[in-house]
């Protein structure tokens, strides 16, 4: 079953940033990360699927197009910035929720308040930039909904924030088989703690999902008993080293480098997969990049 589903999605931001077209899939029961540098449209992407501004294509959750009410239903949404919010005091809030939503769980809500410490009684406006964000997981959060779409959820929270909110993002899990979560960030960590897939953003396109796991087959840096007249040309080559001993190669498709030295007889001396904190790097900045 698929959570959400958009195609040909495309959203022109004047003459200098066109995103998509983009078509993905998410499956439910899963935590996929959105990667991309700053600039890469993963916020723009987030307020296309959210429905704000939907631009061109089409964005359906649970079945229901992003329009319909049951699809705004259906879904949880933290921005990565929340202007709209800051007049208010989060009991007022609490209270527009509690009165209109019939997702809200109040119990739910309470727990928050309580573990992230919120006051119910000051301005959003007057809180740090942590607590502010606290204070929009705890409303998101609280409501029952299936599917969390969480814009750089992590930013701005302290080390004991961040802590919380991992946990409360994989009890959700735990409690919702169903349940699916995309979340974007530039961080390597957030996606080693939490992610599934990974979906890489770059210039306004988008790489089909990759399975997080898959990656440390695919990126790997292999030592060779002796030099290779031509390496740089083999398949997968990112970088070469012959300065030491034995000379480096770091390859994003092991199997097909492994061939390709194979066919000439090379002997490999040591294999290792790279950490997501060297092989996302290497992703993102790929000159091309892969549009589905």
């Amino acid at each position: 079953m698929q959570t959400l589903t958009c195609e040909n999605i495309v959203r022109k931001m004047g003459d200098d940033f066109t995103l998509g077209p983009i078509n993905l899939e998410i499956p439910a029961g899963t935590i996929t990360a959105l990667i991309g540098n700053n600039g890469a449209g993963k916020t723009t992407l987030f307020e296309a699927w959210s429905g704000d501004y939907p631009g061109e294509g089409e964005t359906n959750i649970l079945g229901y197009n992003i329009h319909d009410v049951k699809a705004k239903a259906a879904f949880s949404y933290v921005p990565q910035t929340f202007p709209e919010v800051l007049p208010f005091r989060l009991q007022q809030l609490r209270d527009l929720h509690a009165a209109h939503d019939d997702s809200w769980q109040e119990d739910r809500f309470q727990a928050f308040v309580r573990e992230f410490k919120l006051p119910l009684r000051k301005r959003i406006s007057k809180l740090s930039v942590g607590m502010q964000r606290k204070a929009v997981i705890a409303l998101q959060i609280s409501r029952d909904t299936s599917f969390l779409l969480l814009d750089e959820p992590f930013a701005g929270l302290d080390m004991e924030g961040q802590t919380q909110l991992e946990k409360i993002l994989i009890r959700k899990m735990e409690e919702d088989p169903d349940c699916s979560i995309v979340f974007a960030t530039h961080i390597a960590d957030e996606v080693q703690r939490l992610a599934d897939y990974i979906v890489i953003m770059k210039h306004g396109k988008t790489r089909e999902a990759i399975e997080k796991d898959i990656l440390a087959q695919q990126f790997k840096r292999i030592w060779l008993a002796n030099s290779v007249t031509g390496v740089e040309e083999a398949p997968g080559i990112q970088e070469v080293s012959v300065e030491g001993t034995p000379p480096q190669i770091l390859t994003s498709d092991a199997e097909a480098t492994e061939e390709w030295l194979a066919d000439r007889g090379v002997q490999i001396m040591k294999r290792e997969s790279l950490s997501l904190h060297e092989s996302l790097p290497l992703m993102l900045s790929d000159e091309e990049t892969r549009e589905v």
